[in-house]
This record gives structure tokens, C-alpha cells and sequence, in this order.
């Protein structure tokens, strides 16, 4: 009983721990297979595409211009970060444009539905069970 005690009250850090200790692969479900390769907001729904003058500079810099990706410089994207709080992801980005890219694209923060699956039973849940079978 006492480890099961131990396990209950230490599981919250040991959440925190978890999520650090992956960050950069749900970072990279938010900011490359929901942006880069599908070009899809939070919800799942198709970015506004690029101009007709960005169109022609992706071109000619031969990158990709069929669907907003919202990688340019890469700054937007190095600038993502997260934070957990009430076992609630957020994330964001520490670029200076991330407002107005939200003002322009909506919601191009946080994972759809099918990456948050992937979060909770691929990356965090299989650490939090190897986690309590050291107390049970």
C-alpha cells in the first residue's frame, strides 16, 4: 500500500518529467505533420494559402508551395515550445510573428485530434506504466 501511496503522489512530477523528456517529438506533431506536411490548423482545417508572390518566391527557392506550412526562415518553427499545466499541453511559439500568424491563420497551436492519441498512448502512457510497475 505504501508504494502504491508513493506512486499516486509522485506521478504528477513524473508526468511533467515525461512530457519534458519528449517534447521535441509532440512539437514536431504540431509543427510537421500538422503544418509542414499537411498544411492544417488545430482542428484540422486547410491553412489560407500562400499568395501568389510567395508562390513564385517557394518556387524559385524550391520549397514547397502547394499547401501553407508556415517554414520560412525555420525561426516560427525553432521558436515552438509547450507548457503543462492540469495535464493540459499548450503549445506555442517564442517568435516574434507567432501573434500575427495566429491573427492570419487561426488556430495553428496544439494537435488534432489523432496526434493527441499519439501523445497520450504512443509517448506519455507507456512511460507513465513503466513508471508505476517500479511501485507495484
Amino acid at each position: 500500500m505504501q508504494n502504491v501511496i508513493k506512486a499516486k503522489n509522485e506521478l504528477p512530477n513524473e508526468v511533467v518529467k515525461i512530457v519534458d523528456s519528449n517534447k521535441k517529438k509532440i512539437l514536431d506533431l504540431n509543427r510537421e505533420r500538422q503544418l509542414f506536411d499537411k498544411g492544417i490548423d488545430s482542428d484540422g482545417n486547410l491553412l489560407e494559402g500562400y499568395s501568389e508572390a510567395t508562390i513564385y518566391l517557394k518556387k524559385q527557392k524550391g520549397e514547397v508551395y502547394n499547401r501553407t506550412t508556415l517554414l520560412d526562415t525555420e525561426s516560427f518553427y525553432n521558436g515552438f515550445d509547450l507548457l503543462l499545466r492540469n495535464n493540459v499541453i499548450s503549445i506555442f511559439s517564442r517568435d516574434d510573428k507567432s501573434m500575427d500568424l495566429v491573427d492570419r491563420y487561426g488556430n495553428i497551436f496544439g494537435l488534432i485530434k489523432e496526434n493527441q492519441i499519439i501523445v497520450n498512448n504512443k509517448i506519455v502512457l507507456p512511460e507513465i506504466w513503466s513508471f508505476l510497475k517500479k511501485y507495484l
